[in-house]
């Protein structure tokens, strides 16, 4: 039993270790995505309004996420921003008020993806986070798969080839709707899209 604990307790160090950039995924053949590199713009309606910018490239491994997003609560009028950039299984998430970024690792793709298709990856994944998939439906002529999860914030998702195109969520008692409304495909972003301006810090 004790080596038992003391293996699970090494477990997150592993992975830590195990981290890869964007180049290194890419330079294993690993795919995140079915579709090599897109522009969506999506928009944000119900209980709040907005947009979203998604722009990725080399299968998914590399993007950027910009959302704004405003809503009413207690008769006050909010303002939420986000700005992510990816690198493989680092996620930087931007805070321009003061110049800084907080980083954080995920693997659920890239400890996949050597041994699965960038579908069977998401399926795996949605799988194992509670999802149930229902009929598939078409927006915007693509074909999506569609999950639903019970008691989650995340209702609804619209999925193809491993690409969201549209969620349902509930926070507190907002239900908001995030919806593709244009896809770009093999489009060449600008690579500084995805850099960290240099005068930016690491939150500690």
């Amino acid at each position: 039993m004790k080596i038992s604990i003391s293996l699970l307790l090494l477990l997150p160090l592993v992975a830590f270790s195990q981290a890869k950039t964007a180049e290194e995924l890419r330079s294993k053949d690993l795919k995140k995505y079915a579709i090599k590199s897109a522009d969506i713009t999506y928009e944000i309606s119900g209980d709040a309004k907005g947009e979203e910018l998604m722009v990725f490239t080399h299968y998914g491994w590399t993007s950027l996420k910009r959302q704004t997003m405003t809503f009413e609560l207690y008769g006050i009028t909010s303002t939420q921003s986000v700005h992510e950039v990816t690198d493989g299984d680092f996620i930087y998430r931007l805070n321009p008020d003061d110049s800084t970024y907080k980083v954080r690792k995920d693997f659920k793709w890239s400890q996949q993806a050597s041994y699965k298709t960038p579908d069977q990856v998401s399926e795996a994944i949605l799988f194992s986070i509670g999802g149930n998939q229902q009929s598939d439906s078409t927006l915007m002529d693509k074909k999506c798969q569609v999950w639903t999860f019970e008691g989650k914030a995340i209702q609804e998702l619209w999925v193809w080839n491993g690409v969201v195109l549209k969620w349902k969520a509930k926070l507190g008692d907002r239900n908001i709707v995030t919806t593709a409304t244009s896809i770009k495909l093999d489009v060449e972003p600008n690579p500084i899209l995805f850099k960290i301006p240099g005068y930016y810090n690491e939150q500690e």
